[in-house]
């Protein structure tokens, strides 16, 4: 959209077999003319845990702004936004199990100060006549009208749910849980993971021989076992590895091993039932 708007050019980092970005070549992407890059800390398709950390400051170095998309990292690992240095961090409250409909965007307050308000309204100005307005410094001038309170309140106690569980526990029991998953799906017949960077989070993403991954996220549903099933909104990714759809499920800190053999259990019913319908 920002392309279009404004007539910038998008350049794309590759990725190796694995699914890890391939950090020479997004080094080589970078110029004094790159303004902006993008990045997840964790792929939704693939779980990849990117080093976002050695991409911001490969991108700084270029003079570069960045945003890192946190959605899929932010309820399955400690994150520091001092330590990532980045000018922007974005993630979706209901990612961390409070609303839907709200969210989180940090930005370094230098970067802020610097920017136009996006739109207009109430709170966000300090001072308004018929020939100027003066606008409130960061994060008020943002906040144009009457903000959403409430899911405000419950993305806050969402936050303090996770915080008082402790989110490196949370990633400790996750990879845990991840290990074990990834052993149980292997011994599925017929079935390959996409998506093997050593450095994952609780995200799984498989495809399953001669079955639409529709169909194995329905056949799933059936039995009580929520995944999803389809592009993820994130076709290139999944054309890189010549696919239009896998079957994702994602682990969180209320699933247990009981659950994931369940999941096993059902793919190998999928796989047998596959096998006496083609007799």
């Amino acid at each position: 959209m920002l392309c279009a708007d404004v007539g910038a050019v998008l350049r794309v980092a590759p990725v190796d077999n694995s699914g890890q970005v391939i950090l020479e070549e997004y080094t080589k992407l970078l110029s004094p003319k790159t303004r902006l890059v993008s990045l997840p800390q964790v792929s939704n398709a693939l779980g990849t845990v990117t080093p976002a950390q050695e991409m911001v400051a490969i991108a700084h170095r270029h003079g570069a702004c960045v945003l890192v998309d946190g959605a899929q990292a932010v309820s399955h690992m400690p994150v520091n936004v001092q330590a990532l240095d980045c000018d922007f961090y974005v993630f979706s409250g209901h990612k961390v199990f409070g609303p839907t409909g709200i969210g989180v965007l940090y930005g370094k307050p230098e970067v802020l100060a610097a920017m136009p308000p996006w739109q207009g309204g109430g709170n966000m100005i300090a001072d308004v006549t018929f020939e100027k307005t003066v606008y409130q410094a960061p994060p008020l001038r943002f906040e144009a009208g009457t903000g959403n309170i409430a899911d405000a309140v419950g993305l806050g106690a969402a936050i303090d749910y996770l915080n008082r569980i402790g989110m490196a526990n949370i990633a400790a029991y996750e990879h845990g849980l991840l290990g074990y998953a990834t052993q149980g799906l292997l011994g599925v017949p017929g079935l390959t993971i996409i998506g093997t960077a050593k450095e994952k989070a609780g995200v799984i993403s498989f495809v399953l021989d001669g079955c639409r991954s529709e169909d194995v996220g329905a056949a799933l549903d059936r039995e009580g076992i929520a995944v999803r099933a389809g592009h993820h909104c994130a076709q290139p990714i999944l054309r890189r590895f010549g696919l239009e759809t896998t079957v994702r499920p994602s682990l969180a800190l209320y699933n247990t091993n009981e659950d994931i053999d369940a999941l096993v259990a059902a793919l190998h019913r999928i796989q047998t039932q596959k096998s006496y319908r083609a007799r």
